[in-house]
């Protein structure tokens, strides 16, 4: 269902065990841990069975979970997906992190730009949404480049 994608800073494949190492010191940077729901420190066992259960979700047609790689160093950047993929694959939740050295350079737009331009040439996606932290401002200001719009509380839509 999802090809690799190269961009012009990064390439989006989809996520395997290979990232875990990467993906353990992402998703426990403080940074980072501050705007997820994730319940941190996670363990390297953890960030494993997170990782099979995107790999298990993908083939069920419930996730899509791709590493941001750097197409310069191969490093692990960080990790862009969807979750909550409706069955007729036309609604979806979006969410991402990156690691905090990334952060500010546009890397993330460029991110979701080719991840959702990508998604429409393989699924019938026509709805996205986001749940964003209430104090999570770079998020939000990416959203709203990106064309979302506040719906309710802390959720994000964009019609695509």
């Amino acid at each position: 269902m999802f090809n690799t994608t190269k961009l012009e800073r990064v390439t989006l494949r989809l996520i395997t065990h290979k990232h875990a190492a990467c993906l353990f010191n992402i998703l426990n940077h403080p940074h980072v841990s501050e705007f997820n729901d994730y319940e941190t420190p996670l363990s390297k066992t953890q960030i494993k069975q997170l990782i099979q259960d995107d790999i298990s979700a993908y083939y069920e047609g419930e996730v899509i979970r791709v590493a941001i790689e750097h197409n310069t160093s191969g490093k692990l950047m960080g990790t862009c997906g969807l979750y909550n993929l409706t069955q007729c694959k036309s609604s979806a939740f979006i969410g991402f992190e990156l690691h905090p050295d990334f952060w500010d350079k546009g890397v993330m737009f460029e991110v979701v730009t080719g991840f959702i331009e990508t998604l429409v040439k393989q699924i019938p996606l026509k709805h996205l949404s986001a749940e964003v932290s209430a104090h999570n401002a770079r998020s939000h200001n990416l959203l709203m480049k990106l064309g979302f719009s506040l719906r309710e509380n802390s959720i994000w839509h964009k019609s695509l």
